[in-house]
């Protein structure tokens, strides 16, 4: 059926939707690849990051023993250890929101739609609140929660497990060394952790892409539709000229078929056909005014058919009836006298009189 929805969207159709900030995106795909920049970067320069922030609290405890310390020599070497630490932090903080806009970009390209942003009161609607909470895609959003929290789950305590004995004997190590060794452990938590998120989302993308493709789609009806808006007027008027042109074309290829043409003599021309004993009526088979009506009388010239002035029979033929139409009884008897005289200069015998009696 016409409204089924089962047409690949068109161009259109996709760029009025990214226009409103209706586009395939997954934000799983932003918060795993920053989690996993983040902890790929911890391992590289986690080293770094905690030698900085070793040397800011050291300075901090030495300032805070100095018998001389005041507000000036507090607020400088707040200066520095804040340097310092932005220092440390900086390309980890600069690399993440790279990352974050990478993976946005990558997804959707460069979008600003202010569209997105206006207030739609659909969304604070409590019966459409309750579809939306009812709805397939909930249901999906469901599923993929507890399937994260399960496979995250498991991740984590099997590092656990393997590391209880590790972790157990902590307790038992210089305060760096056992910093050191449960640092490991949680970045290899958090990099397994972040691995799990970047595969489902990629399953997420890949399912955000299905959803969008099938909500895009169109009925024929809807393609129709479009297909008529975007014609270019210009483009309108070019075929609107060759329909016309096509159809004066055809109109005057019935001219030579006609019995007689009728006119006013200068502004209108109306060409009749009258088969005796095969029609019930003349009918109309050419007419038109002006250039039209000139053109008619000039075929009728090259194939001899007879130009018959008669101003009120050419008007009332040109108003009242259409190409390929017989014409009104009450024009029968009007029509029927040029008709026998017409005849009669071809065969001078009056055998169509009889038109006009059949009033």
């Amino acid at each position: 059926m016409s409204g089924e929805k089962t047409e690949a969207p068109t161009s259109q159709r996709r760029r009025e939707a990214r226009q409103k900030g209706q586009v395939a995106k997954s934000a799983e795909v932003n918060s795993a690849a920053i989690l996993l920049a983040a902890f790929w970067l911890l391992n590289i320069i986690g080293g770094y990051i905690y030698q900085a922030l070793d040397t800011v609290m050291r300075r901090s405890f030495s300032a805070l023993s100095m018998a001389d310390l005041t507000f000036e020599t507090m607020r400088s070497g707040a200066m520095a250890g804040g340097g310092v630490i932005v220092q440390a932090v900086a390309p980890l903080i600069l690399t993440l929101m790279l990352v974050g806009v990478v993976a946005n970009v990558g997804q959707v390209g460069f979008l600003l739609s202010s569209q997105s942003l206006a207030p739609d009161p659909k969304r604070i609607d409590p019966i459409s609140g309750l579809k939306r909470l009812f709805s397939p895609r909930s249901l999906v959003e469901l599923v993929k929660s507890l399937l994260k929290l399960t496979l995250i789950g498991s991740v984590v305590y099997s590092i656990l497990r393997d590391n209880y004995d590790l972790m157990a004997a902590t307790g038992h190590m210089a305060l760096p060394v056992a910093l050191g060794q449960l640092t490991q452990i949680g970045l290899t938590i958090g990099l397994r952790v972040a691995l799990i998120m970047f595969v489902l989302a990629a399953a997420d993308y890949a399912y955000q892409r299905y959803e969008f493709e099938k909500n895009l789609k169109m009925s024929k009806q809807e393609i129709r539709d479009e297909m008529k808006r975007q014609e270019n007027p210009e483009i309108k008027r070019r075929i609107r000229t060759r329909q016309r042109e096509m159809a004066i074309a055809r109109m005057m290829s019935a001219v030579p078929e006609a019995d007689v043409v009728i006119t006013n003599p200068t502004h209108l021309a109306v060409a009749l056909q009258y088969k005796q004993g095969k029609m019930a009526a003349p009918k109309v088979v050419a007419k038109g005014q002006r250039l039209v009506a000139e053109r008619i009388k000039e075929k009728a010239r090259e194939h001899q058919v007879p130009l018959v002035e008669n101003k009120p029979l050419a008007r009332a033929l040109f108003k009242s009836v259409e190409i390929g139409q017989d014409i009104p009884a009450e024009l029968y008897k009007a029509t029927a006298e040029v008709l026998a005289f017409v005849y009669q200069l071809k065969t001078k015998r009056p055998i169509v009189r009889s038109l006009g009696d059949r009033r």
